[in-house]
């Protein structure tokens, strides 16, 4: 509650700005590659910079369709909290970064794969 709340709120204000929709239009040719609305884009950098939840506050404030949702569920459900999980990863001595940058590729294609799939 202490990261989604506070998220939602912002997020709802931020909705209110001309900025949020400059952004959302910015982001929507890109996003539409896994059938997501352009503001999906805060969503996954939320997401994948602080955590799950705050990415489902973001979420949350946007009133996305189920498969949006879904999609974008599957991407941060594997790749998520980069900062704080490659710090951990350092802190073990594993290759932080490649371990890293396979979640991200590996979350954003199984979104792909997920939104081809239900598009059919």
């Amino acid at each position: 509650m202490r990261v989604m709340v506070p998220v939602y709120i912002g997020v709802s204000l931020l909705q209110r700005t001309p900025a949020f929709q400059f952004m959302a239009d910015r982001f929507a040719p890109a996003m539409s590659l896994w059938h997501l609305p352009g503001d999906a884009a805060l969503a996954m950098v939320v997401g994948h910079c602080v955590n799950l939840y705050a990415a489902v506050a973001v979420i949350a404030a946007g009133h996305w369709d189920p498969m949006a949702v879904t999609v974008a569920g599957v991407i941060l459900g594997v790749s998520h909290n980069h900062f704080v999980e490659g710090a951990i990863l350092r802190q073990m001595r594993a290759p932080a970064l490649a371990l890293i940058g396979m979640r991200i590729t590996v979350g954003w294609s199984l979104g792909w794969v997920v939104a081809q799939l239900m598009n059919l």
